[in-house]
């Protein structure tokens, strides 16, 4: 029986992706993105949904009476009402261990470029300042090394462990923050002892406003902070005015709770300072990790119908 497959996000992978072969006679539709309102009508006759960040309610699952399976292409399950799949005999399928060489880069990347204050350098480079001094070094800022300093790691998943594993190649100190054994005690006391903050844990009812501005008063003024996990985890209004009164030295973005960000987003308001890097929520799609993404995709896909289930949730 051929399968009819609809990828309804497709264009969070960029063309020059190769799709690996699937393994059973199937129909395959792509969709560069599907509105709210669109889901209905084109999981309708699917008997596999492929999707990134659409999400799948019983709302909209109710019209899929074939849907066998529901394939991730990303590791987050919050997309999809998991109590009404497994009511209704819908298996879900996500990506594991995937991105964690590339996020981990990114993350170290961050760090160093603010650490070493690359962006307010180039900035004073652009201003002439460097060229108008007499001296061969222009010495206008601060700068620091990640030797000797303290990582602190919240979530000790493969990404976190990652992470760690880089950062004592330079000769970082790193501890683990565990949120799903989570004590505010202990959580302040974890924060205040740090020179750098990098977050890997997933958005939940636990998480969700992890840190706000009670949480980056109690930390180092010199600490900086990394989110590429859930922008969520963060309250973007408090680290904005964080950065903005110096309460911390600086903060690495990867991740929004609204993505594409609204224009009034207050993260626009500090885009141009020296001590804040924003970047569009790419720090898992290295041409690598986006490749070994697809590969999992298909093998988890085609494992599913030759009675070989993998990476179900």
């Amino acid at each position: 029986m051929k399968k009819n497959i609809v990828f309804l996000d497709s264009s969070t992978f960029p063309s020059n992706i190769l799709f690996p072969k699937l393994s059973f006679n199937h129909t395959w539709k792509n969709y560069k993105f599907t509105k709210k309102a669109e889901v209905k009508e084109r999981i309708n006759k699917a008997n596999i949904v492929v999707t990134n960040k659409i999400e799948l309610n019983k709302s909209n699952l109710k019209s899929a009476k074939d849907l066998e399976l529901i394939a991730i292409t990303a590791t987050g399950t919050n997309i999809i009402d998991l109590d009404y799949c497994k009511a209704h005999n819908i298996s879900v399928c996500n990506l594991s261990n995937y991105a964690s060489v590339s996020v981990a880069e990114h993350v170290l990347t961050l760090m160093l470029a603010l650490s070493k204050n690359i962006k307010g350098l180039e900035r004073d480079i652009n201003k002439k300042i460097w060229q108008k001094r007499k001296v061969f070094a222009l010495l206008s800022r601060e700068i620091n090394d990640l030797n000797g300093k303290t990582l602190g790691i919240i979530g000790k998943g493969s990404i976190g462990i990652k992470v760690g594993k880089l950062a004592k190649a330079f000769g970082m100190k790193v501890k683990f923050f565990s949120v799903r054994k989570y004590k505010g005690i202990e959580f302040k006391k974890f924060i205040s002892s740090l020179d750098y903050i990098s977050i890997h844990c997933p958005l939940n009812r636990n998480t969700e406003n992890l840190i706000t501005i009670k949480e980056l008063k109690l930390m180092k003024h010199n600490l900086i902070l990394i989110n590429t996990a859930r922008g969520g985890i963060v309250n973007e209004v408090d680290l904005t005015k964080a950065l903005k009164r110096k309460i911390i030295a600086g903060a690495g973005i990867d991740v929004t709770t609204t993505e594409p960000p609204n224009p009034s987003h207050a993260y626009y308001s500090i885009l141009n300072k020296s001590n804040f890097i924003w970047t569009p929520h790419t720090a898992w799609a290295s041409q690598e990790t986006l490749q070994g993404a697809i590969n999992q995709l298909i093998e988890n896909i085609n494992s599913f119908y030759k009675g070989k289930k993998r990476n179900i949730v």
